[in-house]
């Protein structure tokens, strides 16, 4: 028990006792700064300084811990808390720790009295870390934006909505248009109608999370009307709730790769398509069941004479010409095609095609039989033709081809006007 006298005492002493541990406790770091000098740290503060003892900062004045950057402006404020009683807002500064390892703070202030003489209370926070991953996120955005900028292909920078917010000086040139005309709209305003349903469809999936990336390409219609195929590779900017699309113009790979299809699927000689091609669309007339289809194969009766007596070049030229005539001797709903050497194939569809086979036979063997200017001299030859009629529940496409050869075939060795049909 303590009397009257002894309490205030004894709370004020308690209360120092509870003062300092949470001083020493705080995770901040804590200066007490008077006459220019560290009169206090806590052990965040001797830590931050890389000291162990408050004696190991006296040696030198307070400010010469600062950053030589920050001391002209770090003396003025230390003036101002303790010579004129205003307080500090946080601010930013660099310190100087022991070791010379510099160290990034935010610190605020407030004045206060040391032992009678006017001093300054320091709170800071180290920030290095902070300060660090800053500069590292703004060395980032720079590289990006430097990147953005000079990229060779084009890119956008898009909304939640597809709605583009930047466009790089590749992607103005990629879609004629200038960056301010294409910023606001959406990227898909430049897709061709036939593709900006899918391109609509890619985006709204990206942006509601299911899908991690949509790529594919798709046809634009370029402001200037022209018409481009286009790479589109869209993408989520990490939390940002931004978009980045990157657009690569591909019209002369896509013009290649059809190039290299045509060839794979045409006759080099005669432009007519090849044997592979006949066969696939004999296959998709067939699989309509019910659907009767004619086949006529046609096989040139004397080439093989002008072929030996003329030169192979004469043969080629002479093969050209019946693949001119045989293209305009059919309707533009059948289909006529080489099958190799001097053999062709004529494909007709629906349910008079065999009526209309005799027709198309008299009409190939009048145009045949024309003459045929060539470099070598004046030429003519005659053509064979087999016909087959039948439909996908009696044949496949080899079988009815086999079955018109035959015909053909019988045709040939009978030597008559007449085609044999086979059914």
């Amino acid at each position: 028990m303590t009397d009257g006298r002894t309490a205030p005492a004894a709370l004020a002493r308690a209360g120092d006792a509870w003062f300092q541990a949470l001083v020493d406790l705080s995770p901040d770091t804590i200066f007490v700064i008077c006459d220019g000098y560290h009169v206090f740290a806590n052990a965040r503060g001797l830590a931050l300084l890389g000291a162990r003892t408050i004696a190991d900062l006296q040696d030198r004045p307070a400010i010469e811990f600062m950053h030589p950057d920050y001391r002209d402006p770090g003396t003025a404020r230390m003036r101002s808390l303790t010579a004129e009683g205003e307080p500090l807002e946080y601010v930013e500064e660099k310190l100087v720790r022991l070791d010379g390892g510099v160290v990034d703070i935010e610190a605020a202030g407030t004045p206060l009295e040391f032992q009678g003489r006017p001093a300054a209370l320091i709170v800071a926070r180290e920030i290095t870390a902070r300060k660090r991953a800053e500069a590292e996120l703004a060395a980032a955005q720079q590289r990006f934006q430097a990147a953005f900028r000079n990229a060779p292909t084009g890119m956008a920078i898009l909304d939640a909505t597809g709605s583009v917010t930047e466009a790089n000086p590749a992607l103005a040139v990629l879609l004629a248009e200038s960056a301010a005309g294409i910023v606001g709209n959406p990227y898909w305003q430049w897709v061709d109608v036939t593709d900006r349903q899918r391109a609509r469809a890619g985006f709204h999936a990206l942006a509601a999370g299911e899908i991690d990336a949509s790529r594919g390409d798709l046809r634009f219609r370029r402001s200037d009307g022209t018409e481009a195929w286009v790479h589109v590779c869209l993408g989520a900017l990490a939390d940002s709730g931004s978009f980045v699309a990157h657009l690569i113009d591909v019209t002369a790979a896509k013009a290649a790769e059809q190039q290299l299809t045509q060839q794979a699927r045409m006759d080099p000689l005669t432009e007519l398509p090849n044997r592979a091609t006949l066969l696939e669309h004999l296959a998709r007339a067939l699989d309509m069941r019910l659907s009767q289809v004619a086949v006529l194969f046609l096989d040139l009766d004397g080439f093989k004479q002008i072929n030996d007596g003329y030169g192979h070049a004469a043969g080629d030229e002479l093969l050209r010409s019946m693949g001119r005539r045989l293209r305009g001797a059919i309707r533009s709903e059948d289909f006529v095609g080489r099958l190799g050497g001097d053999e062709f194939v004529a494909i007709l569809t629906g349910p008079d095609c065999e009526r209309r086979a005799q027709g198309l036979t008299t009409r190939i063997r009048d145009v045949v039989r024309q003459p045929v200017a060539l470099a070598a001299g004046e030429v003519s030859v005659d053509v064979s033709v087999g016909v087959a009629v039948g439909t996908g529940t009696s044949y496949d496409a080899k079988g009815l081809l086999a079955a018109a050869d035959s015909a053909m075939y019988r045709a040939k060795t009978a030597r008559h006007g007449t085609p044999v049909a086979s059914r």
